[in-house]
This record gives structure tokens, C-alpha cells and sequence, in this order.
């Protein structure tokens, strides 16, 4: 993309961004906006970035039917000896829906977030990840619209919720040269696995998939004192893994293998807080070996969460144990075995005008440390300024390593309209 479509993006963007909500047209609603301005501290290639952020959606109903159209635009800009510019249009739900009293059937792109715990979803497999920059975001900020056909049946106390995803889209990723690239062949680094010196100058390629996404099922019902789920799922993989091809020069070919995955939820309220659990299993989890063959194995996670508001306060705790096993009986060079503490810890104060909120992510078996320290101004009708900082630290093959030199500070505005 050229340098004068995404300085035109960045500077129409901030341009609606400035607009009082009131100016839109009716019929057109404005579902978000942000504008966010960054600065590395450590120089990993890269001193300052930029993002702007706008989405849009036109909704109706007539009787039984109802439509959505919605569009967004990213616009990404990266300063220093790693630049780059990109603006990307996108879809968000696009969907034809008829619904009845307990039944509803939506053709078309929409959002499919299944699971209950936060950040760490083993369940939620049929969304589409955003990486496109790393961890930053919330998780509900991480996962796009799919295509998707869906059939939800409502009983008395239970969902049965059934998802064809009849052409598969991958995840969107960063650009090449963005510091937040899973994949380092100028220094040798793949995120998961660490430095790996053969893929220095290695050439990434795309993987060429023009069939379905897959499907899945999930059940989910009220119990007495608790509320649980299960679900099955045949489906690709949205976020590539990266299969070594050696040659002269290496490449790098991205892969969405299919897996069956099998997963168990619960949720309940037990002294003072609420409890939240999934269970999930994997046919099919991706590796490398010691001498660079792909295979698959499978693959168990289990994670366990917590979300309460100490002494009846307004500070809100939400805190998760996860753990994940690979079951291989080769060597190889992914982690195999990964337990991590992850929570988020938010205080508002000054009657409701500001927020303090602590973000965070640490391993348990190796180092691996983020940190996401952020101070908010709400005081703006559904909008709110704020600034933040990200902070990572950890071995080599953790995310908090991979990204150890990607420490930033950030100040930004953003509306949710």
C-alpha cells in the first residue's frame, strides 16, 4: 500500500474521529472508532506506531427478518528502520437473519464467540483471530466475523447453537516488517519457539486454502446453581503455523491444519465470585521436530478462572490458572508443556470518571512476564482517553521473550458508540 493511501487513511480517520456523533447519518451507525499513538522504548527495529480505527454498520428488521451491513477500516503505520504503511478495509457482520420464537437461522459473516473465560478460550475455535497486533487488545478485540451459516435453537433453560463456516478465512496478521510478526527472519525467530538462526533471510509464504472453515455444535444449558456446555468442533485453524521447508532459501509455508476438538464449560457462583471453567481437547495441535518436520499430535487445555469484586467493592479482580499439554513421543522444538497466571485487576474512581486497570500475563514452568498498566478518562459520554503502557520480559521461546524489546508506551481515544 502506498504511503499516500495511508497517510490519506490515517488522516481521514482522525478526521470522522473529530465529528460529534450527532453529525452521522441516521441510518448509518457509527459502531467505533479510535485513534492510537505509541512509542518503543528498546528500538526493536521500530520507534513509534500509529493506528486508527473506524467501523460502521447499517441494521433493520421487517417481521420476522432482520440484515446487518457493516465495514471497518485499520490503518497501521510503523516508524523507524522497520516502517511501514498499510490500510485494510474489512468486513464485521454482514448477515441476512430469520428468527421465529425459539429458533433463528443467520446466513452470512457474523461474530461466533463460543467459551467463558477471558483471554485464554481453548473453546472459541470458529472465530477469526486478529493478530495484527500481537497481544495488546482484550480478547473480544482479537477475534473478527466470520462466514458463516447458523442455526440456534432456544429451549427452556438450553441453547443448542450449530455453525457451518462454508469457506475458511484466515487470520489477519501484521505486516511483514511490523514488530508484532510472529515470524523474525532478519534476526532468526519464530513466536512459540525462539530463535531458530536457519530461517535468517527465509521467504514466508502464504497459505493457498480455497476450501471450508468447517463446523461445529454446542450445547449449553442452565443447571441448578450452575450453567454448563459442550461442544465439538471440526475446523480449521485461523492463525497460521509456520512449517520449515529447507532449501536454498529456506522457506516458511503457512498451514491451517484441521482439528476435532472437544470441549467442556461450566460456570457458577460460589463464595462471592464467579467461577468459570473450560475443559478442551485437540486432535491435531501443529509442531515442528528437532530436524524440522511438521507433524501433528494432540493436545489437552484446561483453564480456570475467577472474577469477583473484593469487600463489595467496585474493583473488579478476574483472575486464570491455564495449563496446556502436547502429547508427543518426539522430540520437537514448540513448547509441549505451558502453565501460565493471567487477570486483570480495574478500579474506577472519582465517581466513574476514571479507571485504573492492570492487565497481566506470567508463566508458571518458564519465564514470561506481560504487563499492561493503563489509566482511562471516561467521563466522556461512550468515550474515553487514555494511556497505557506494554511491558514484556521471558525466555526465549515464551511470548513475553519473543517480544522482549517491544516494550511501548501509548496514549489514544476511542469511541463505542
Amino acid at each position: 500500500m502506498s504511503s499516500a493511501l495511508a497517510t490519506t487513511g490515517l488522516v481521514m480517520l482522525g478526521a470522522v474521529a473529530a465529528m460529534p456523533t450527532h453529525a452521522q447519518d441516521p441510518g448509518l451507525k457509527v459502531d467505533a472508532l479510535r485513534l492510537e499513538i505509541g512509542g518503543f522504548t528498546d528500538k526493536p527495529g521500530a520507534t513509534g506506531s500509529v493506528l486508527a480505527h473506524g467501523a460502521v454498520s447499517l441494521r433493520g428488521d421487517s417481521g420476522d427478518w432482520s440484515y446487518a451491513l457493516g465495514a471497518r477500516l485499520d490503518a497501521h503505520s510503523q516508524n523507524g528502520s522497520r516502517d511501514f504503511e498499510r490500510v485494510r478495509l474489512d468486513y464485521t457482520e454482514n448477515y441476512l437473519r430469520w428468527q421465529q420464537k425459539d429458533f433463528r437461522v443467520t446466513l452470512g459473516t457474523q461474530n461466533v464467540l463460543w467459551g467463558r473465560v477471558d483471554e485464554i478460550s481453548p473453546v472459541d475455535r470458529m472465530s477469526r483471530v486478529d493478530f495484527s497486533r500481537g497481544v495488546l487488545d482484550k480478547l473480544p478485540d482479537r477475534r473478527r466475523s466470520v462466514p458463516a451459516v447458523r442455526t440456534e435453537y432456544f429451549g427452556d433453560n438450553l441453547k443448542l447453537d450449530g455453525v457451518l463456516l462454508p469457506v475458511f478465512d484466515d487470520a489477519v496478521m501484521p505486516h511483514a516488517r511490523s514488530v508484532w510478526n510472529p515470524v523474525d527472519t532478519v534476526n532468526g525467530r519464530i513466536l512459540g519457539i525462539g530463535n531458530l538462526p536457519g530461517i535468517v533471510g527465509a521467504r514466508v509464504v502464504k497459505a493457498d486454502i480455497n476450501g471450508a472453515g468447517g463446523a461445529g455444535l454446542r450445547l449449553t444449558a442452565e443447571g441448578e446453581g450452575f450453567d454448563y456446555g459442550f461442544s465439538v468442533q471440526r475446523v480449521r485453524q485461523s492463525q497460521p503455523y509456520y512449517k520449515v521447508i529447507p532449501g536454498a532459501p529456506v522457506v516458511l509455508q503457512a498451514v491451517h491444519p484441521f482439528s476435532t476438538v472437544l470441549g467442556a464449560e461450566l460456570e457458577t457462583e460460589r463464595m462471592g465470585a464467579t467461577w468459570r471453567m473450560e475443559v478442551a481437547v485437540n486432535s491435531a495441535r501443529p509442531l515442528t521436530t528437532q530436524t524440522f518436520q511438521y507433524r501433528t499430535d494432540p493436545a489437552l487445555d484446561i483453564v480456570i478462572g475467577a472474577e469477583f469484586f473484593p469487600g463489595d467493592s467496585e474493583t473488579r479482580v478476574t483472575l486464570q490458572l491455564a495449563g496446556h499439554r502436547t502429547f508427543t513421543n518426539q522430540p520437537v522444538l514448540d513448547r509441549t508443556r505451558i502453565y501460565s497466571f493471567t487477570g486483570e485487576i480495574e478500579h474506577p474512581f472519582a465517581n466513574g470518571r476514571w479507571r485504573a486497570d492492570m492487565r497481566f500475563a506470567m508463566g508458571l514452568n518458564d519465564r514470561d512476564l506481560y504487563l499492561n498498566p493503563r489509566l482511562s478518562y471516561t467521563g466522556i459520554d461512550k468515550q474515553e482517553i487514555y494511556l497505557a503502557a506494554h511491558l514484556f520480559s521471558g525466555a526465549n521461546n515464551t511470548l513475553g521473550g519473543y517480544f522482549r524489546r517491544n516494550d511501548s508506551v501509548v496514549v489514544g481515544w476511542q469511541g463505542k458508540f
